[in-house]
């Protein structure tokens, strides 16, 4: 247990979340995206969060597909930071408080006389 997983997420080259079981859409990876890392994650973590496969994020199904996709990102890491980029971007337009308020500003707005 650390009190703030983020200076352990700013030193990393990539973030792993091979979890074989998953149930919703899961924070971890969501907290790596959202600092511009580059996430390899088990299909059942990858699944439910709406990333594009290879743009945002990068899944993997055996252990030898993690360490294939890690690999892949260790030695490109211009690639890999144009992946983090797009994940940061993918969790700021999808899952930050304003992206899932902004229904709710609608609904209220057109809703209020």
């Amino acid at each position: 247990s650390v009190p703030d997983v983020r200076p352990y997420l700013a030193h990393a080259a990539c973030a792993v979340a091979p979890l074989r079981i998953a149930r919703g859409i899961q924070n971890k990876v969501l907290e790596a995206m959202a600092m511009a890392r580059p996430v390899v994650a088990s299909a059942a973590c990858a699944g439910p969060i709406a990333a594009a496969p290879g743009q945002e994020l990068l899944a993997a199904e055996t252990a030898d597909d993690h360490v294939a996709q890690i690999a892949f990102l260790l030695a490109d890491p211009v690639h890999a930071d144009n992946i983090g980029r797009a994940a940061r971007r993918r969790v700021r337009e999808h899952y930050s408080w304003d992206a899932h308020l902004a229904p709710i500003d609608r609904f209220l707005a057109e809703n209020s006389a």
